[in-house]
């Protein structure tokens, strides 16, 4: 390493030492901030890039905007931005940072416990929030989060929606459609499929002639329309939709050559039952065996009809296809290949023995672009109310 680029490092480091060894630093972020107009201009524009679902840059306005100043309200917008790209463990590590540096402002903390609780770690969820209720017991956004979490999966609304700690992404409509009517409500999870051009959904869930939308972990939404054509899913109690328009599968595998032997560690992805845009929770257990004389299959662990069933590498190897007293089942794709199969350069290749566990964070973030909320609109809503389901900041 050259000697300039060695200086410059002695000298970040020495900053970063004097940042934190202040007791004090934060206290008079606020003030620091309204004296930086451009600061304020770019958090603004961040903000609006955000919701308009240009991640990438409000990601470099929210960055550029940390840079001016160490506070954090920027370093929470990298956080939600990190989200609404897909950025699981980015935005899971930058927490990390925020809430152990800014102690003096609990939406960190609690944004940190949130982002732990959903990708599975329920008890560093429940420790770090009850941490940020000890150095801030009166903060409203950490008791939002405590009345959250009785819930699994816990919903974000009112207060844990307002913009500088979002709980939830952002919804965007793909390919300038019309967002949900107010009337559309939530019918079941449904997992993406096709290379992102269909997804399948558990058949009870789609009642008839009813309009239909999916939602990924992004809040990216599309309408969707059932495909009448295809009654080889019927037996499995299962029913496909075409999207209109294509959902990204970014770097996720979908494994259609052979299911995962009975034993084996899995995990499922899946949304509470709410029509606004959320992040799911994953969970995780181990991978039953055959249940009668179908293709279905026992699942070990929690999950809801239209869950995404991920193996131990991540790859999304099956759906729920129903629940009952508890017991959930699920259909492996290598019993839909048929219908469903996707080239053979774009299956998971076998792992060996051994090394074919990763981290959980990563294997959310795989989830998040491969598990989908399904809204439909039966019509059974009061005339006159369409309005913006699929766009509220709910």
């Amino acid at each position: 390493m050259s000697v300039p680029a060695l200086l410059r490092r002695a000298g970040a480091a020495l900053l970063l030492l004097g940042t934190c060894g202040a007791p004090h630093a934060h206290e008079n972020e606020a003030a620091a901030a309204a004296r930086l107009p451009q600061r304020v201009a770019l958090l603004a524009r961040a903000q609006s890039e955000l919701e308009s679902g240009d991640a990438p840059a409000a990601l470099d306005d929210f960055e550029r905007a940390a840079m001016m100043l160490h506070a954090a309200d920027a370093e929470l917008g990298l956080i939600r931005a990190a989200m609404q790209d897909g950025q699981y463990r980015r935005a899971l590590a930058f927490c990390a940072h925020t809430a152990g540096e800014h102690t003096d402002a609990a939406d960190g903390g609690a944004l940190y416990a949130w982002l732990l609780r959903i990708g599975g770690q329920a008890d560093p969820a429940a420790r770090t929030l009850a941490d940020t209720r000890a150095q801030a017991p009166d903060d409203a956004v950490a008791a939002a989060v405590a009345r959250a979490f009785t819930a699994s999966p816990p919903s974000a609304t009112g207060l844990l929606l307002q913009p500088l700690h979002r709980m939830a992404p952002w919804p965007v409509m793909l390919a300038a459609q019309a967002a949900p009517p107010a009337t559309a409500r939530f019918a079941s999870n449904a997992v993406l499929v096709d290379d992102g051009t269909a997804a399948l959904v558990p058949a009870p869930a789609l009642p008839a002639g009813a309009r239909v939308w999916v939602r990924n972990g992004l809040g990216q939404t599309t309408a969707a329309t059932p495909d009448a054509s295809d009654t080889a899913l019927a037996s499995h109690g299962l029913a496909r939709l075409v999207l209109r328009a294509r959902l990204p599968t970014g770097a996720s595998k979908a494994a259609t050559d052979r299911a995962p032997f009975a034993g084996s560690p899995g995990y499922a992805l899946r949304f509470g039952a709410s029509d606004a845009p959320a992040w799911p929770l994953l969970t995780q257990g181990f991978l039953g065996s055959l249940a009668g004389g179908t293709d279905a299959r026992r699942l070990g662990f929690e999950a809801d009809a239209g869950a995404a069933v991920l193996d131990a590498r991540g790859a999304l190897v099956g759906i729920v296809s129903a629940t009952a007293d508890g017991d959930a089942r699920w259909v492996p794709l290598s019993a839909l290949a048929p219908p469903t199969a996707q080239p053979p350069a774009a299956a998971t290749p076998p792992a060996r023995a051994g090394l074919a566990l990763v981290a959980p964070d990563e294997i959310y973030e795989a989830g998040l672009r491969r598990v989908l909320q399904v809204l439909v609109d039966d019509g059974r809503g009061a005339p006159g109310t369409d309005g913006a389901a699929g766009s509220s900041a709910r």
